[in-house]
């Protein structure tokens, strides 16, 4: 039948025919866009938050189970309320219900954080890295009275500490002193909690809090995240790391500075930021880096604004204020064995510690397996601190919200590259993104550099290049000695001496300390009860080597490599004793 046509009524809204669907076909899912678009990342994100709370949330409830159920039980409604959340960050209309919902997901984390926390704060469960056990002796000890710059504890676990390559063993206190002084008032506090885990497990608190607060509303659940949620700081927190205490003041050191010296004015909240940098620098080293490139930045992007003059008197507040926490924490050590300060503070800078890591010390240590120029090592080092300080001002308009990562590239290529100097500063890159823009550094000094593109970018990276000679000498040089095995060796046997044959084949005497390796790390060292205590250029001699106890095993599957180090020139040289 045909209809005749309608007439067109100019009040009803002409629509487009959609084509047809085929019913068996889903539609596709429209994202959405505007202010509907931020709404629903800002639920993606609380969602985010909520799945990271179940990582290892497990082990904390089998933990207390049956020894402790009423924490277990915790745990149990801490599920519940992760399950609700999910539900309301589904369900939520605005931001205003989702800001709600991530308050309520940060303290359920931090109730989680809490149980976890009991064994490690009670002291059921024992220090396991010595970084953690030297800050509780030092910290107990301090509480007692004791100078923790004079002090040793070598009964600690000889396996864990520090193997440096002059054949030592750190066994003493090697950090700035702010952290152990808070860790012994809270130790005299509470005499029957490990005093300096209760400080490090509060460090860890106050930082969350610091970037959620610090975060725009919908990017406070990344705060719960990256600090509680991945459980990547538990087992540092556990174990009282002096750098997980320095987290919270880095944050507020790094929070907004780019707005620090406005106008001239340092103002008080520059003097916080200026305070928390100098008591983040009183208790671990890292800090020490993040205040170069502080310095370096705000000194470029104040000079358009302020001049030459004005700029020098605003970074002289600044930098006396941090200075002068720094010194003021120091004092009585500085007052009472200045020396034994002063080595202790500098220690892990200059004390030649065995390489280890997961930077590219690796291709040395674990692929080649041993150099002649360990030294070059840290000349790359100092170096690419350097070139990464100069690229900072040269581009800071471009790279300065990049300041929160920069500083801890150069551990890529030192001796000691392991990942925890990344994995511990990880809170300082969400609070440089959610207080930071390109924005603020728009009107920041432009250093005259050559306006084509390629040049600039040639002269950028013509400031690298000594640190990469020096790491590609460093990897490329041959290690100094040479190994032939006289005892045999077989897989899961133990021994009670090994004798082996070693020639110097380089052109420097060799001082050599051997160590058998079973794992990553260099741990105890291997008596020479025969053999030349230094080995001239081109000598050969034999070596008996015996271990600390009356034998030792060689591990079944995994292999053993006899690894010797030297300290002038630094060295190390390996040969492997099973595969």
């Amino acid at each position: 039948m045909v209809h005749a046509l309608e007439p067109v009524d100019s009040r009803r809204p002409v629509t487009t025919p959609r084509p047809e669907q085929d019913p068996e076909t889903p539609a596709r899912a429209q994202a959405p866009s505007g202010p509907d678009m931020l709404l629903w990342l800002h639920r993606g994100l609380t969602l985010a938050a909520v799945m990271g709370l179940i990582v290892n949330t497990r082990g904390f409830w089998n933990a207390h189970v049956l020894s402790r159920p009423w924490l277990a039980l915790v745990i149990t409604v801490a599920y519940l309320v992760m399950l609700v959340a999910a539900v309301a960050a589904l369900s939520a209309p605005r931001h205003r219900e989702l800001g709600r919902v991530d308050i309520g997901v940060l303290i359920t984390a931090i109730v989680i954080k809490i149980v976890a926390a009991w064994n490690g704060i009670a002291g059921l469960k024992k220090l396991t890295v010595d970084e953690g056990m030297l800050m509780d002796a030092a910290a107990r000890g301090l509480a007692k009275g004791r100078n923790p710059y004079t002090s040793e504890w070598p009964k600690i676990d000889p396996g864990l500490p520090t193997q440096l390559m002059d054949g030592r063993t750190v066994f003493d206190f090697g950090y700035p002193p702010l952290g152990v002084e808070i860790g012994a008032v809270v130790q005299r506090i509470f005499p029957s909690l490990v005093g300096i885990v209760l400080v490090a497990w509060l460090a860890m608190l106050a930082t969350v809090l610091i970037v959620f607060f610090a975060a725009p509303k919908p990017l406070r659940p990344i705060a719960t995240l990256g600090v509680l949620g991945l459980g990547t700081f538990t087992a540092y927190a556990d174990n009282a790391y002096p750098s997980v205490i320095a987290l919270p003041f880095l944050c507020l050191a790094l929070w907004g500075w780019s707005r620090i010296g406005r106008e001239g004015k340092l103002g008080w909240f520059g003097l916080v930021r200026a305070a928390a940098l100098g008591a983040a620098c009183s208790i671990h080293q890292l800090g020490w880096f993040l205040a170069l490139f502080l310095v370096v930045g705000l000194v470029v992007l104040r000079l358009p604004e302020l001049g030459l003059g004005r700029t020098f008197n605003l970074m002289l507040r600044y930098g006396g204020t941090a200075l002068s926490v720094f010194f003021v924490s120091s004092l009585p050590f500085l007052i009472k064995s200045p020396h034994a300060w002063l080595t202790g503070v500098f220690e892990p800078l200059l004390q030649h510690a065995v390489p280890h890591g997961q930077g590219l010390v690796g291709i040395t240590h674990y692929v080649i397996g041993g150099s002649g120029a360990l030294d070059l090592y840290g000349w790359a080092t100092q170096l690419l601190l350097l070139a990464l300080l100069v690229a900072f001002a040269f581009h800071l308009r471009t790279i300065g919200p990049a300041i929160a990562v920069l500083p801890w590239m150069i551990f890529m290529v030192s001796t000691r590259s392991q990942d925890g100097y990344w994995l511990l500063t990880m809170p300082l890159w969400l609070v440089a993104l959610v207080t930071t823009t390109r924005a603020d550094f728009a009107e920041a000094y432009r250093i005259p550099l050559p306006k084509a593109d390629k040049a600039r970018a040639a002269v950028t990276a013509a400031l690298f290049l000594p640190a990469a000679a020096c790491f590609v000498i460093a990897a490329a040089t041959p290690q100094p000695l040479d190994f032939k095995v006289g005892t045999p060796i077989a897989a899961g046997q133990s021994i009670e001496s090994l004798t082996v044959e070693v020639t110097n084949s380089s052109g420097d005497p060799v001082t050599p300390f051997f160590s058998v390796a079973t794992g990553p790390t260099i741990s105890e060292f291997w008596k020479v009860s025969a053999g030349p205590k230094t080995l001239a250029a081109g000598e050969t001699a034999t070596y008996t080597l015996l271990p600390d106890a009356k034998t030792f095993k060689i591990p079944p599957v995994e292999p053993a490599i006899l690894r010797a180090v030297s300290d002038s020139p630094q060295t190390l040289s390996s040969i492997r004793l099973t595969d």
